[in-house]
């Protein structure tokens, strides 16, 4: 039977990939088919446990957080979202729901993990293991209200090949370890987090490693890694300071038995006396910004005005050809954040103005609400010239400073360095806290607010290749990230409290790791940090593998790119000229069929989730409960149209589908 045979018959298909983003194309695959009465078979192919799969398994630490809250999570879309609900027993549940089934008795789960449920608020960080538990609940509820069109079947294996068996009855076999080969009518790559080959200079350090007998620990999910083998009081280069640097701090502090305790808005840290000392850089030099604890993810007082879906469509059916992030999206997403945080300076600060606030404001409204035409210049120019002449100095916003707070300046010492750096911390902590009444905090949030409109008008409207390289992924993204996609402010807490007790230490911004041969160890140093070299038989690459399909380690997709299946999204350069390759893979429009190297749209085989980041943006981020489908729910949005075209009741198309243009064959 092809991809899309007769109604009546059953359709095989093959999910690759059984963590969030499979599991929500399963759910979506047994809602249609209880909806439309279409028979399918779905096989689920993953080495790690399906439903949680390989970040979120229930065997991990639970001192691994998620960095949204409880209330913020879901695998399955709410009543209403999409054109079919869920199964009755999964509508409307969301992390936060579920948790709240399990606290009222209405659900049964392991008691330890009930109580600890029972503690959280929607504004709790569950840990990633808590996650887990609740992806296995909806799996395990999923496979009891399977309708008697659907069958479900899970192969704790790896996916190492898909081949086109031509006139066969089943279009597709999917190979996977062990010998077995599983029919398909269709295949769903939803692979997610996928291990990486090393820069050439992390390959110095292994080679530098192998020869010295040191540590070396590349980029790797965080609960891959063995934190126990690294010893008591010595020293621990550490390369990042985002999420991951949490993960790695947590195992060596309280997962060895040290204690925080709570003093104001500050923490006070109590050595178990088992710590190694933790010296870290990165670009920065400072970690990701701490979460502002609002009344929920969102800022009340930071929804998007300028920077809305509403308006990016408007302009772009006025503007001839593509859109282009600098000049077209960031100056409506720069006016967002910066009418928050005058707003909130003038309402918390008055004082922060040489002239009244509220005239200031208006003015600053006037000005925003303009464009580049006007006859006094651009408004960016006219806004710099108000703010000049009512705002008191040092009290006005600057994005270069928000993501690089110590851009441009020396310090003569470590010690130097790393008092700054815990001011930076406290300061970070006092404005999480003071969340909506902070106005820093309120021009982040605004920034966080923006992320979601940016991933709807990035897929479903666009802007050209050179932009998409060179402004969105080169520029945008790294200072975004560090701004909002930081971790629950209990981190910033702790960090700040292990630097003061000499746990931790900083290395400087853009720092420099290499191996010093003559002393047989590692070296960190920054040329912004005047002061000694750190040496370390250790040094820890706090980062994941990175999304990029390129260097992506993958016996599944390294077949397939040789069998011509699939290929790397190529991306225009600004001359138009040439090419450059972009990170994903290279798909139709939704419902992201993956387009072969001889450029036509192979039939039965889509994409979701990170391989999908040649044309979407943000692909980490989970499904957002409450959201809509254009919105936060988009990731389940895109499973539904997945299902909608594999159990739709048409005859095979005659001809190719149509590709997206430019594209790198394989192996390029």
């Amino acid at each position: 039977m092809s991809a899309a045979g007769g109604a009546g018959a059953e359709r095989r298909v093959v999910v690759i990939g059984a963590g969030p983003r499979g599991l929500s194309a399963v759910e979506r695959f047994a809602a249609r088919s209880a909806a439309t009465g279409t028979r399918v078979r779905l096989d689920v192919v993953d080495p790690f446990p399906p439903g949680p799969g390989h970040v979120w398994r229930t065997d991990q630490s639970p001192l691994y957080l998620m960095n949204t809250p409880s209330l913020f999570p879901t695998a399955v879309p709410d009543d209403g979202v999409l054109p079919v609900d869920p199964l009755p027993p999964l509508r409307g549940m969301s992390f936060e729901r579920w948790r709240l089934a399990v606290v009222a008795g209405e659900i049964t789960i392991d008691a330890d993990d009930a109580a600890h449920l029972t503690r959280m608020t929607p504004r709790s960080y569950p840990s990633r293991r808590m996650y887990g538990v609740y992806l296995e609940w909806v799996l395990r509820t999923l496979r009891e209200a399977l309708p008697p069109t659907a069958e479900l079947h899970a192969h704790r294996a790896e996916a190492v090949g898909v081949h086109v068996r031509g006139q066969a009855r089943h279009r597709y076999d999917v190979e996977i370890s062990g010998g077995q080969n599983l029919p398909a009518d269709a295949v769903v790559l939803a692979l997610g987090h996928l291990d990486a080959d090393l820069r050439p200079d992390q390959k110095e350090l292994v080679d530098g490693a192998a020869e010295f007998g040191l540590d070396y620990r590349p980029p790797a999910v965080p609960a891959d890694v063995h934190w126990d083998a690294l010893p008591a009081g010595e020293t621990v280069l550490v390369r990042g300071m985002g999420l991951n640097f949490c993960d790695v701090l947590a195992q060596v502090t309280e997962g060895r038995g040290g204690i925080y305790t709570q003093e104001g808005e500050r923490m006070r840290y109590h050595p178990s006396g088992r710590e190694p000392v933790i010296v870290a850089g990165s670009r920065r030099g400072v970690p990701y910004r701490a979460k502002g604890e609002f009344g929920g993810y969102y800022a009340d007082g930071a929804r998007p005005h300028h920077f809305t879906l509403e308006a990016v469509r408007a302009l772009a059916a006025r503007t001839r050809g593509k859109l282009s992030f600098d000049a077209d999206l960031w100056p409506l997403i720069r006016k967002d954040a910066v009418r928050h945080y005058y707003a909130v300076l003038a309402r918390t600060a008055p004082e922060a103005f040489e002239t009244d606030p509220q005239r200031f404001l208006q003015e600053l409204d006037a000005v925003l609400a303009s464009g580049d035409d006007h006859p006094e210049g651009p408004w960016a120019s006219r806004a710099e010239a108000l703010v000049a002449t009512a705002v008191v100095p040092g009290r006005n916003i600057s994005a270069a400073r928000l993501a690089r707070p110590f851009e441009g300046v020396s310090f003569d010492s470590h010690d130097a360095f790393a008092a700054a750096v815990v001011h930076h911390l406290d300061r970070d902590v006092h404005g999480a806290l003071a969340a909506e009444d902070d106005p820093v905090r309120m021009a982040i949030a605004s920034l966080n607010a923006s992320r979601t409109v940016l991933k709807a008008v990035l897929a479903d409207i666009g802007i050209d290749d050179a932009s998409w390289h060179d402004e969105l992924r080169r520029s945008f993204e790294p200072f975004v990230e560090g701004l909002t996609s930081g971790p629950p402010v209990l981190r910033i807490q702790q960090l700040a409290a292990l630097a003061r007790a000499g746990v931790v230490r900083f290395l400087g911004p853009d720092p420099q790791f290499r191996v010093d041969e003559e002393a047989g160890c590692f070296v960190g140093t920054s040329p912004w940090v005047q002061d000694e070299p750190v040496h370390a038989r250790h040094l820890v690459e706090a980062m994941s593998p990175p999304n990029d399909v390129r260097r992506n380690i993958s016996p599944l997709l390294t077949s397939m790119h040789r069998e011509g299946l699939v290929r790397v999204r190529a991306l225009d350069t600004v001359d138009g000229v040439a090419t450059v390759p972009s990170t994903g893979l290279d798909v139709t429009a939704a419902p992201y069929r993956a387009v072969r190297v001889d450029g036509g749209a192979e039939p039965g085989i889509f994409v979701l989730g990170l391989q999908l980041s040649a044309v979407q943006w943000g692909v980490a981020i989970a499904a957002e409960a409450g959201a809509s489908a254009e919105l936060g729910a988009r990731t389940l949005a895109d499973a539904d149209r997945v299902a909608e075209a594999v159990l739709a009741p048409r005859p095979a198309r005659s001809g190719p589908l149509p590709a997206r243009p430019g594209a790198l064959p394989s192996g390029e």
